[in-house]
């Protein structure tokens, strides 16, 4: 005989099966969030000043960054400006100051303003970008080929044409590099954090570089709404095929952290060992998520309920509430829809707008 089971002890355990799954999701989210604050979870994004040069207030960006490096340093040096005599005349006005031209501009800058700065290297700093994006790498094609490009620029501020060329060049050579570097994540069994990190922030950086390209063209161009047009078609067929590449390099990285990320409990040996029964019911409400890739891990994260969790669904959960990774992928969509605003952006620098007021008359 069967028994008979009514539909209010249906919809019952169907109410416990939910909360169950958002009380495991609660659980998640806080181990997710233990993870960013520890730094157990890599930054492998795009670098704050490329961020920053890559929209369309790429020109206001640049003055509120030289506004506010100039206006510290002449608080703590009255006068700091006229000290620089002629070294910022190179900077009275410089066309085409947006994107890759304001990333220039900047570093020319804090490099000029560097070599009076006796308070050490600020971590922040536009120069500093290469060195926070690939750290100690050794050998990098696709470093040397950004820091050149961005040197070559640097001297060619007010040459657009030499500017051009050197864009032409070099996007061509970071291209191959990145090729190279997806391929050997994707089919040479060479995923890593860093190796993921070096192709996102190279796969921006070859954007700007097309944009910045196309910019120079199009101001030149007789044809500019044809020209324009051109560009933009040209630009979206690599937007495209990067952002076709982040998705397969992404599920490659989530396959790659599956094997590096595992969830524990504090001190496992008291647990088994069973030294002291309160400790170990302590300890079993204790989570820690481990790294192995970068050895770190974070501290312990509290569970109320003793909810059973694996490390696999973590890594779930972590690529598909990753805050990080959700802007990775707004970056390129949001390059997508702004193409034709980027390529037109004609902004010129202009250093007395970014002169502290009471240094102006001296400069």
């Amino acid at each position: 005989m069967f028994a008979v089971v009514s539909y209010g002890a249906f919809t019952a355990v169907g109410s416990i099966i939910a909360q169950i799954r958002s009380a495991r999701e609660a659980l998640y989210g806080r181990l997710l969030s233990g993870a960013e604050s520890s730094d157990v979870i890599t930054d492998v994004g795009i670098d704050a000043s490329l961020l920053k040069h890559s929209g369309k207030k790429s020109a206001a960006e640049l003055e509120n960054s030289i506004i506010q490096v100039l206006k510290d340093k002449c608080r703590k040096i009255p006068g700091y400006v006229e000290r620089l005599g002629t070294a910022l005349a190179a900077f009275e006005t410089v066309p085409n100051a947006v994107g890759l031209g304001a990333v220039a501009v900047c570093i020319g800058l804090e490099l000029i303003i560097g070599d009076q700065d006796e308070d050490g290297e600020s971590k922040d700093r536009t120069m500093d970008m290469m060195r926070r994006v690939f750290a100690e790498e050794k050998a990098s094609g696709a470093r040397d080929s950004m820091d050149e490009y961005l040197k070559r620029l640097g001297m060619y501020l007010h040459q657009p044409t030499r500017a051009l060329e050197e864009t032409g060049r070099l996007e061509k050579q970071l291209s191959e590099q990145l090729t190279r570097l997806k391929n050997s994540m994707l089919h040479d069994d060479q995923m890593s954090s860093r190796s993921l990190k070096h192709w996102t922030n190279g796969a921006a950086f070859h954007l700007q570089m097309l944009i910045h390209a196309a910019r120079l063209k199009t101001q030149s161009s007789t044809e500019h709404q044809e020209e324009l047009q051109v560009h933009v078609a040209s630009i979206e067929s690599v937007l495209n095929l990067y952002q076709f590449d982040l998705e397969e390099l992404l599920k490659q990285y989530k396959t790659y952290k599956t094997s590096t990320i595992s969830l524990s409990h504090p001190d496992p040996w008291l647990v088994v060992a069973s030294i002291s029964p309160p400790v170990s019911l302590i300890l079993q409400h204790l989570w820690i998520v481990k790294d192995k890739e970068l050895n770190r891990e974070t501290g312990s994260i509290y569970d109320p309920l003793l909810m059973t969790i694996n490390s696999d669904y973590f890594v779930d959960y972590m690529f598909e509430n990753w805050a990080l990774l959700k802007n990775l992928k707004s970056y390129f969509s949001n390059l997508k829809e702004n193409l034709e605003a980027l390529i037109l952006q004609n902004d010129e620098f202009n250093l007395q707008k970014v002169l502290p007021v009471s240094d102006e008359q001296g400069a």
